[in-house]
């Protein structure tokens, strides 16, 4: 327990007696972890963004003049098992009548004197799945049914979409990635300015018998310490922003931002220990050897 006092009260010590080099750490945390979060965050929001299309997404079946309303609820029920079809709304003849009068103003028997509008359904395919939607083994076991007489959908427009947004995760992960691996690398380098300037005090903790864990603990706590404050600052300033602009961005795209502070602190948090932690074993493994 000694111990472990000792070495927690060396390492908040060391974020005091080096205050330029625990400035750069931190900053260089802050800095990380905020477009870290920034990236978090509108990823998060893009997801929605997603799901809301795909709740837009339509299917219009077109059944034949000969297929009777009883036939085409049958036939409904089976589109229903195909995977990706989220609902069904079937459209009958006297409903797609009906329809046609409120957009046209005009009975259509009176035009014509039959009614030649065919019976259709509405299909909505999923919209929470993280996988990019593939829409052409839906369309192609709809066109398999002998009283479909036709598919209409936006096969162009959704595969770009969803193209689209596979490419943005993607480019997302690999852009955090990278910005983590030069955050360590920075924690790295601006621990070992603190380590070799404790460097004499390090080589009598070796020669009266000091384990290396027993060396190392102060600098990786001093790392920690450094990520978490770097972590709060971070979730301070993009809770700030959010809560400033998120009023602006709805009225001028209609869309709510979700975030949560504490998710976004405990995110960056970890985040935050995990690289410094990563960054101080780093430079203290090195110096050891």
């Amino acid at each position: 327990m000694d111990k472990m006092i000792f070495l927690l009260s060396e390492g908040l010590k060391n974020l005091w007696r080096h205050k330029l080099t625990a400035f750069s750490a931190i900053f260089s945390i802050f800095l990380t972890l905020t477009v870290a979060g920034s990236l978090i965050i509108v990823s998060d929001n893009t997801g929605r963004i997603i799901e809301y299309l795909r709740d837009k997404y339509k299917i219009e079946v077109f059944f034949k003049q000969n297929i009777s309303d009883d036939q085409i609820v049958k036939i409904v029920k089976e589109f229903k098992s195909i995977p990706g079809v989220r609902s069904t709304t079937i459209i009958t003849k006297a409903d797609a009548k009906k329809i046609f009068k409120s957009q046209f103003g005009e009975n259509v028997l009176d035009i014509v004197g039959y009614n030649p509008l065919p019976a259709s359904c509405v299909i909505n395919l999923v919209k929470e799945q993280e996988n990019k939607l593939n829409i052409r083994p839906i369309i192609d076991r709809l066109r398999k049914f002998s009283e479909v007489d036709e598919v209409n959908y936006q096969g162009r427009l959704i595969n770009r979409i969803e193209t689209t947004y596979q490419n943005f995760v993607k480019i997302s992960v690999i852009l955090l990635i990278a910005i983590l691996i030069v955050s360590v690398l920075i924690i790295s380098n601006t621990v070992r300015l603190t380590i070799y300037a404790k460097k004499d005090l390090i080589k009598s903790f070796q020669l009266v018998g000091a384990t290396r864990l027993f060396v190392k603990a102060p600098f990786i706590l001093e790392g920690i310490f450094h990520g978490l404050i770097g972590a709060l600052i971070s979730s301070l300033l993009l809770f700030s922003c959010l809560t400033f602009g998120s009023g602006f961005i709805l009225s001028v795209t209609g869309l709510k931002i979700h975030y949560s502070f504490l998710n976004l602190l405990f995110l960056l948090s970890s985040l935050g220990v995990v690289i410094s932690f990563l960054g101080s074993n780093r430079a203290i493994s090195q110096f050891l050897k």
